[in-house]
């Protein structure tokens, strides 16, 4: 469609920077461009982001992320922060935002921003969970790491949004702390986002997984992604086959994966899905479990083989059955027998004596 705007009635008005429109429209939040305009409109040098929270109905640690944001993005510049803590204010020092929704003072955000970087090939996901980073601490690594700001842009265009604070910090931590390239970060980060699990607690916790198995390196981690890829592409199918609607439990996807393992494809496990509902009339994963564990055992991998192993079965099982009906004697030598062998009663004996 095509519109003619016709400019009127607009009384006052703001200056917004054309940045915002050509570098950011497509990156950043809904929120984050509300609290963009709710401050560039406003005419006080000095803002209370839960004020901004209540005018926008957006959360305060949201605002919070969003301040940071721009700041980064120097579209505005912020001088101090002060935080309100039991109506009593206390002002940082510092040349760049700092995180308020941390409610921390300003001594407690130098004991974080002081904590060493570890060793990445110390594997200890312990001695890692304490390391945490103030708003001071992201400006100044984005400010004099390329790398870290480029990472920042990448990630932003993978999810389609801005970064909150939490995010990155999570992502510094991976590369800073855990040793893991940045191309491992985002290839990592945009599986996550294909399969509609991006959250920064989803992508850490497979981080700290492949950290522990000291999976860091960009080959390592994209001949994972692979493999992750693959796993996912085949528990889809079969929860399809299965007729499940939901998510697949842990529990679920281990016995999937451990059909895979054994070497079974999908028409394989839909097989012994159908001869699971065949024989109880229902859905059963440990059914299942035993029905493919008996095929590995018999080193049996095809349909085909499991039709010439079920007619073997059942041509044996009618062997044995007709072995078990079989008679142990002849019945017509028992049937003469029993005409010429009538035991004699023993009252008729004694009244025929007495005669």
């Amino acid at each position: 469609m095509k519109y003619k705007i016709e400019r009127k009635n607009w009384g006052s008005f703001f200056t917004v920077p054309s940045k915002v429109v050509y570098e950011h429209i497509k990156l950043c939040s809904g929120d984050f461009l509300k609290v963009l305009l709710f401050i560039l409109s406003s005419d006080k040098n000095e803002i209370i982001s839960e004020d901004i929270s209540i005018a926008t109905e957006i959360s305060a640690d949201i605002v919070d992320d969003a301040v940071v944001y721009w700041s980064q993005a120097e579209v505005f510049s912020v001088l101090n922060v002060t935080v309100l803590k039991n109506s009593e204010n206390q002002t940082l020092n510092t040349s760049n935002i700092s995180n308020s929704s941390d409610k921390t003072s300003e001594t407690e955000s130098q004991k974080e921003s002081v904590v060493p970087a570890i060793n990445p090939t110390d594997r200890s996901l312990e001695k890692k969970s304490h390391v945490k980073y103030s708003s001071k601490d992201i400006a100044d690594i984005v400010n004099s790491q390329k790398e870290i700001k480029e990472m920042f842009s990448q990630l932003e265009i993978i999810l389609k949004r801005g970064l909150r604070f939490t995010e990155q910090c999570g992502y510094i931590n991976l590369v800073e702390n855990y040793g893991f390239p940045i191309a491992s970060i985002l290839l990592l980060v945009q599986y996550c986002e294909d399969i509609g699990k991006s959250s920064i607690r989803y992508v850490e916790s497979i981080a700290e997984s492949w950290f522990e198995q000291d999976i860091t390196s960009y080959q390592q981690v994209e001949a994972e992604i692979i493999k992750m890829m693959k796993s996912h592409k085949i528990e889809n199918k079969v929860a399809k086959i299965f007729g499940i609607t939901t998510n697949l439990t842990k529990k679920q996807k281990e016995y999937i994966n451990s059909w895979t393992v054994l070497g079974y494809n999908t028409e394989m496990i839909q097989l012994a899905y159908e001869k699971c509902v065949d024989q109880i009339n229902k859905l059963s994963f440990p059914y299942i479990n035993k029905i493919i564990i008996s095929w590995s055992k018999e080193n049996i991998f095809t349909i085909d083989e499991v039709n010439i192993h079920d007619a073997k079965s059942k041509k044996n099982n009618s062997k044995k059955k007709c072995k078990e009906n079989e008679h142990s004697y002849d019945l017509d030598e028992f049937y003469e027998f029993t005409l010429n062998h009538v035991p004699k009663i023993k009252g008729k004996d004694k009244n025929n004596n007495n005669e």
